[in-house]
């Protein structure tokens, strides 16, 4: 064979290892080869309030389950690993998880045929050791290729990875702000206004709504398409929710109800929140500055997606 010839193949043949390469790097960077999609749905969990020592299940308890989608044209061997977060995966305010075994998937190991889903239990076990209390913690789910080669011989890895954060205690401040705003872009919803505050002092000893005569109240705001269902509760700690230090967590004897826990907000309204409060006539609370938070709990999604509003007021003087 002559050299001219020996060079041409040998051009031809750099040629073709080179698309390959070029594609091989495109199927792995962008993921668009419709063989080897794989999809996730439990978004970026945050977690607040959990106690060491104890046992959660997501899926159960939360109704939070780690969904695995098989979008591909053929059968998949998939497993799902707990890892530690790299520094670039780990957002600000939260630490690694001390050991991967305290996060359990079930079923961890599985196969998907086409088109075919799986809803999987994220179980949390926190050591009962008071050093892990008010601590946040980072995990990452990582679903992994785990099937054998095929028959030309090749096998090709794949992994996507989601977070789970939760608190052995409040959230931070910045991850709440970050969690609120995440809502407000996706869904177009919000609770207004954020800090409500009563300038007409407050009556012990009878009840008083807010929304009615001349007392102003707060109102949920839906300017989406879409219908949301919602449920309202008082919070148990103000002081999560970021309120003023000068004000007061209302005490246990005050009486709070919401004229309607549970709502449906219809696309482009505003509903006026009735809130009933009843303040004692104690000699304690006469003269005081008091907060109180209201909660909305949005129904219907795979993650935890709550809006709130502060009412601050202030009682009379005696």
């Amino acid at each position: 064979m002559e050299l001219l010839e020996v060079k041409k193949i040998m051009r031809k043949e750099f040629y073709m290892s080179r698309k390959l390469f070029i594609a091989l790097c495109f199927l792995f960077t962008e993921g668009f080869c419709q063989t080897y999609r794989i999809a996730t749905k439990f978004s970026d969990v945050i977690l607040s309030n959990m106690s060491v020592g104890m046992v959660y299940s997501l899926k159960k308890e939360k109704g939070i389950p780690y969904t695995v989608e098989n979008l591909s044209d053929e059968k998949k061997e998939l497993e799902l690993t707990i890892e530690k977060p790299s520094p670039s995966q780990l957002k600000e305010n939260y630490e690694p998880i001390p050991d991967v075994s305290w996060i359990t998937v079930v079923p961890s190991k599985f196969s998907l045929e086409p088109s075919e889903k799986i809803d999987c239990d994220i179980i949390i076990s926190i050591p009962p050791d008071e050093k892990y209390l008010n601590r946040h913690f980072q995990a990452m789910i990582v679903v992994n290729s785990a099937g054998k080669p095929s028959a030309t011989g090749i096998a090709i890895d794949y992994s996507i990875a989601n977070r789970i954060r939760f608190s052995t205690g409040p959230r931070p401040e910045k991850i709440l702000e970050e969690y609120r705003q995440k809502i407000l872009s996706a869904l177009d919803l919000e609770m207004a206004p954020m800090s409500l505050f009563i300038k007409k002092q407050l009556s012990l000893g009878k009840k008083i709504f807010l929304g009615k005569d001349d007392f102003p109240t707060i109102q949920v705001v839906n300017r989406s398409k879409n219908n949301y269902k919602i449920e309202f509760f008082i919070a148990d700690n103000p002081k999560d929710y970021g309120s003023l230090a000068e004000y007061e967590p209302i005490p246990k004897e005050f009486k709070i109800k919401i004229s309607k826990t549970k709502q449906l907000l219809k696309p482009k309204s505003i509903q006026d929140l009735i809130i009933e409060l009843e303040i004692p006539n104690k000699e304690t609370f006469y003269n005081k500055k008091y907060v109180f938070i209201v909660i909305g709990k949005l129904k219907g999604f795979d993650i935890p997606i709550e809006i709130f509003s502060r009412i601050y007021f202030s009682t009379e003087y005696k």
